[in-house]
């Protein structure tokens, strides 16, 4: 019961934790909730709906009010019953888009039970229209079954973070109903929000909640299998809110399997069981070829976990390509019990712990110990020296993107040692060629378990998506330009006239090479495409736009790179966008990707950090102005916005295509070869979109004139 509880006159989130001492305490002892607070968006979803998942578990009941302006026009002909139903259908479709556009894991627990609410009956949503200013009170009253009830009344600072009112400060005061001399506090805040109810407001118009948002979130419920719990929505929480806290709860000896994962109860799917049932059958030893956002990750941890349970002694080694997927690396560990030691950015930063880490090992203070290393610090002979110290029998070495072990300099500073050797890789084949390969698989074996796009698509482990091809005709000097390119590429290939000069002629062919791609990744009328695809939509979050990295020499600064035109073209038509390019320092891509995620801004445009390794499941749709013919590259990018993420039903693909202009002096035949080398992103991307024939419908004259129909089967 609500009196049972110690409740504090005032809560600051400075000084309480608002989540764990207020709301699910109180929620937890309530069957009823009154909440009213303010204008219907995202951050009013997640703090009207903090802690209700409690209330779900108590299957309590829930009436919550939404505030908001009534403008003029509506206002002039509020008497007309149908000029309502049409105020309630406007209301209706901006509540759908700002549902649609949630990502957040900690937002979408709380839809969740808000959903669960309603599909059974337990929760009524009202809108409250001032015509006159915007109805903006928050107030909130708990019942219990005796009928007693705790009135709050508060506000948060919702500036910092849009989506996220957690992190804001927030104070609120409570009144409970069974102290009399606070009456006058608390008996005002009941019966207001009764004569809001009721409609009986002055100058206040109450509507019942939209019948899209209502379906729109039934929808969202019919999805979430599992009922929502409280424990799931703090565990979210605390993760989301201070992700420091996984981290500094971390401890190297004491590994776990969590409850919960990203919004989830824990478990593995069946085919990351099936990748470590592999592995270990042969004798642990491997390459897991799974596709980008099938679960590399949380699979080797886990199997890692295992079999530190069953050894009772391990050293993990992992092993990444760069330092944002080393962050991200450490915040998984974190998940499991692990605190890892980041070994990058300076020496001084990490040398002492790994050396500590690494003395308690060897002497049996701990039993277990990790670090993240990234693969230039690993041929570093200072991180050499420190693990030389590790046994190999425990010592387990793992490589994620592992296709970059494959070169000379890496490859000849994996630890020999090591008798346990996983490497991850989407795929790796795609990557390497023969001699690579064959270095790759020396050292950590064969594939062990292979679990391409295709079945992870058809299994739903990644997101559906839908694919448009878009034509982009080089300029008539473009073109001349590329046949004269490709004519030079085409004779060096071939030998040339420089036979007794192998290394001059190789590296005037990879100049010439690297300007015709450049070329292409920055045709002119790409950005004249480009604006008139962003010209037929709202700006909405969860956009990337990858970009070439070229720059257009006729530039009057002689800087005029695609992503800067292609982020004034998004600014001029409203966009809030951000670069994310080897430009921007390590704490500024950081930040820029902890804003994309949360939905402050509209998009990332990127040149090629975002190929490998980042995680970023909440974008939904992705441009592609410029990519390279390494299927490294345009399989990892694909791969990026695939992954699954809350409300996620789908994503799209947009891709601007280059081909000669039509009467070009070079025939077909530099044509043909051009959307030859094209194709092998279009076909890939076209055979396992949502819309493959709408795909082929657009390609097939094309196809059919060079007479290629063969490369899209």
């Amino acid at each position: 019961m609500l009196k049972d509880f110690a409740w504090k006159g005032v809560y600051r989130s400075d000084t309480s934790n608002l989540m764990e001492d207020f709301y699910l305490p109180a929620l937890r002892r309530s069957i009823a909730y009154d909440r009213a607070v303010g204008y219907f968006s995202a951050t009013m979803l997640s703090y009207a709906a903090q802690g209700v998942s409690a209330l779900v578990e108590n299957d309590g009941r829930m009436r919550l009010v939404f505030g908001g302006e009534l403008e003029e026009s509506d206002a002039a002909a509020i008497a007309d019953g149908y000029e309502q139903r049409e105020l309630s259908n406007r209301l209706g479709k901006a509540m759908v888009g700002i549902i649609n556009d949630l990502a957040d894991a900690l937002t979408h627990q709380r839809l969740a039970a808000l959903a669960w609410l309603i599909a059974n009956g337990r929760l009524d949503i009202k809108v409250a229209l001032k015509r006159r200013g915007m109805y903006h009170e928050k107030i909130g009253v708990f019942t219990d079954a005796m009928g007693d009830q705790v009135v709050f009344q508060g506000s948060a600072n919702e500036t910092t973070h849009a989506l996220l009112p957690d992190f804001n400060f927030e104070s609120i005061n409570v009144f409970p109903s069974w102290r009399a001399e606070l009456k006058d506090h608390f008996q005002p805040y009941i019966d207001g929000f009764e004569r809001l109810w009721q409609n009986v407001t002055a100058n206040t118009l109450v509507l019942d909640f939209p019948e899209a948002a209502r379906e729109r979130l039934v929808k969202v419920m019919v999805r979430n299998a599992q009922k929502p719990s409280a424990e799931i929505e703090l565990d979210v929480w605390r993760r989301l809110v201070s992700p420091l806290i996984a981290r500094e709860s971390a401890q190297s000896s004491s590994p776990l399997i969590p409850k919960t994962y990203k919004g989830a109860l824990f478990r593995l799917a069946d085919h990351q069981r099936a990748a470590l049932n592999s592995w270990k059958s042969r004798d642990f030893r491997g390459i897991l070829a799974m596709a980008t956002g099938s679960g590399k990750t949380v699979t080797s941890i886990y199997g890692l976990v295992r079999l530190f349970e069953s050894a009772e002694r391990l050293f993990v080694i992992i092993a990444v390509p760069y330092q944002a997927l080393a962050d991200q690396w450490l915040d998984e560990l974190a998940i499991f019990g692990i605190d890892a030691v980041p070994c990058y950015e300076t020496t001084a930063n990490w040398a002492d712990r790994l050396s500590r880490e690494v003395t308690h090992f060897v002497t049996g203070a701990l039993r277990f110990a990790a670090c993240v290393v990234v693969n230039r610090t690993l041929a570093s002979e200072n991180f050499q020296q420190r693990i030389a110290r590790v046994p190999g029998d425990v010592l387990a070495f793992l490589g994620d993107e592992c296709h970059h072990h494959s070169g000379a300099a890496v490859s000849a500073a994996l630890p020999q040692s090591a008798r346990i050797r996983l490497g991850l890789s989407a795929t790796p084949r795609h990557y390497l060629d023969d001699a690579r390969t064959a270095v790759l698989t020396k050292y950590y074996g064969d594939v062990a378990y292979e679990y391409s796009m295709a079945q992870a698509l058809q299994d739903g482990v990644l997101t559906p998506y839908r694919y448009y091809v878009h034509f982009v005709e080089l300029t008539t000097e473009e073109a001349e330009t590329y046949v004269n390119l490709s004519d030079r590429i085409a004779f060096l290939a071939q030998g040339g006239e420089a036979e007794d000069a192998d290394a001059v002629q190789g590296d005037a062919l990879k100049l010439l090479l690297f300007k015709r791609a450049r070329l292409l990744g920055n045709a002119e009328n790409k950005i004249t495409l480009f604006r008139q695809l962003i010209s037929r939509k709202s700006p909405s979050p969860f956009h990337l736009f990858y970009c070439g990295d070229g720059v257009d020499d006729d530039a009057e600064d002689g800087m005029a790179r695609q992503v800067d035109r292609v982020s004034k073209t998004l600014y001029e038509a409203g966009w809030k966008v951000a670069h994310f390019t080897a430009r921007e320092n390590a704490a500024a891509r950081r930040s820029t990707l902890d804003s994309f995620k949360i939905g402050l801004l509209h998009g990332l445009v990127a040149i090629r950090c975002l190929d490998e390794g980042v995680d970023i499941p909440d974008c939904r749709q992705a441009y592609i102005l410029a990519s390279s013919r390494n299927p490294k590259q345009f399989i990892q990018r694909r791969g990026r916005i695939l992954r699954r993420a809350p409300n996620k039903e789908f994503a799209v693909i947009h891709d601007l295509l280059v081909s000669l202009p039509d009467g070009s002096t070079d025939g077909l035949a530099y044509s043909r070869r051009l959307l030859v080398a094209e194709l092998q992103r279009v076909a890939e991307f076209g055979r396992l979109s949502t819309n493959r024939d709408e795909v082929y419908d657009v390609l097939r004259p094309l196809l059919q004139r060079y007479d290629l129909e063969h490369h899209f089967v």
